[in-house]
């Protein structure tokens, strides 16, 4: 498993680095087009996006996830797929419909504006296409065409920011060519996933599994609103208590936390079908230990790249409106990292437990909630950062201990919590040098260096396990180029 793992994370890892690469690569276009308020209307319509992601077509595609792994029987497998597919088309379709009927009403609602019909409207169609999309991306992870995940993704990063920059840049279209770009990227991605997955989705529907899927899926909606409302409750109450100012300030910051994801994309994209196939074997629980260590690593690292480097990326990448949103980063990336984490708490999954997560989530909005009310008014941005990273503490230990009770993996929890201690002290470290750009420059990438050397002391991997690592990718891409 562990072999598989490696060399389809990378390939799941690749597509994230050039979107990724791209995001970071388009800021300083955006903030020049793009006022914070702009930005703060952009980071709603993304909020009330994510949410429909999560509600509209009731989490059908992890009913896909569990059972199409544990099937044999081909015919099953199209079954299972075909039917997921029609179920999200119609209901993002009835979704699209209604938003675009009401959407005078829901603007204001959402957005707090009267005067932004057009681009809600856009907004919604961006939406629709990519809850689809989204499906197609999930079906070739539970087919294990990790490759095919990737293209699809890389075309529509490229096609994405190609007609972003053409329609919000070079036409000067602003926020609704951002939009507008965004939808024609998405659109593409879809046509290549219908042309791949054409042998997948089928004009079949079965009741009969679509009620199998929906017994799983159903109970992880009222989870997903309570995962929503942990994930984005800090953006809706910085746009209750603040601005949509100190919003678009607080995305800036998050987006630039969020490249944190990238090593959570291939681990994310390789690990959870693995498991349900492999969960049996003994050797699994083990082999899952030593991913979290890998991975633990990693996330530390750039951990740091972002928190310790946060003002001198947003010096270069932005404009002075935008550089007080370093504040916020030193939270936010072991947030979004801890927003992820859960995949390595398999155990309420393989033991059909998926009732608990519905608990875990409502304690964890529940606690992000309270978190934000009271820090966001006293401490601003930063008390918005720091509510939701102590919100993402409650709910990763809550998955942890009760994955541990169904499926026991055996971490070394004390290697661990010195690395993480470590990486936090040399970032504290590092937000306190004042010795100009380019002395605080060499001095923090010192102590990443003195940080990456520390963590493999501590044990967190060796070298060892690195050749291992490496010898496994180049044997596996060997492989697939034969």
């Amino acid at each position: 498993m562990i072999g598989a793992f490696f060399s389809d994370s990378l390939i799941y890892t690749v597509p994230a680095l050039l979107s990724r690469g791209l995001s970071i690569f388009l800021v300083p276009l955006y903030t020049r087009v793009l006022s914070p308020v702009d930005c703060g209307v952009f980071d709603m319509l993304m909020v009330f996006g994510s949410l429909a992601n999560l509600t509209v077509a009731l989490e059908v595609s992890q009913g896909v996830a569990r059972f199409y792994a544990a099937e044999e029987d081909p015919g099953k497998k199209m079954q299972y797929a075909s039917t997921a597919f029609w179920f999200t088309l119609f209901c993002y379709t009835l979704f699209l419909v209604v938003t675009i009927l009401l959407a005078p009403l829901l603007s204001m609602f959402i957005i707090g504006r009267a005067d932004l019909d057009t681009v809600f409207r856009l907004g919604m169609a961006y939406v629709w296409a990519n809850g689809i999309f989204y499906l197609m991306q999930n079906q070739f992870r539970w087919e294990l065409r990790s490759k095919q995940y990737a293209i699809s993704s890389i075309v529509v990063t490229l096609m994405t920011a190609s007609l972003a920059v053409m329609l919000a840049y070079c036409l000067g279209w602003g926020l609704f060519g951002l939009l507008l770009g965004m939808l024609g990227g998405v659109l593409v991605g879809c046509f290549y996933g219908l042309f791949c997955l054409c042998s997948s989705f089928r004009c079949v529907f079965s009741k009969e599994r679509l009620k199998e899927m929906l017994l799983f899926s159903a109970p992880l909606v009222p989870s997903g609103i309570a995962v929503f409302i942990s994930n984005y409750i800090d953006r809706l109450m910085i746009n209750h208590f603040l601005s949509l100012g100190d919003l678009g300030l607080y995305g800036i910051g998050f987006r630039l936390s969020s490249i944190v994801g990238l090593v959570m994309v291939g681990f994310q994209g390789a690990l959870t079908p693995l498991i349900y196939s492999n969960y049996k074997s003994p050797d699994t629980p083990r082999e899952i230990a030593v991913i979290f260590r890998a991975f633990l690593f990693f996330a530390l690292m750039i951990f740091f790249g972002l928190a310790g480097f946060a003002e001198e990326i947003l010096r270069l990448l932005t404009t002075p409106d935008y550089y007080s949103a370093a504040g916020v980063v030193i939270f936010l990336v072991p947030a979004v990292l801890m927003s992820n984490m859960y995949i390595f708490a398999p155990g309420i999954g393989i033991a059909k437990k998926t009732h608990l997560t519905i608990w875990i989530n409502v304690g964890g909005a529940f606690a992000n909630t309270c978190f934000n009310y009271f820090l966001i008014p006293v401490f601003g941005i930063e008390g918005a950062g720091a509510a939701t990273l102590l919100g993402y503490v409650f709910v990763f230990t809550a998955y942890m201990r009760f994955s541990q009770r169904f499926y026991p993996v055996a971490h070394d929890w004390s290697a661990l919590g010195k690395a993480t201690l470590a990486a936090v002290g040399c970032i504290i470290i590092a937000r306190f040098l004042f010795f100009g750009m380019l002395p605080n420059i060499l001095l923090k990438c010192t102590l990443w260096l003195a940080l990456a050397s520390l963590l493999m002391k501590i044990g967190l991997v060796t070298w060892g396990e690195l050749a291992a690592a490496s010898r496994v990718l180049r044997r596996r891409l060997i492989q697939g180029k034969s």
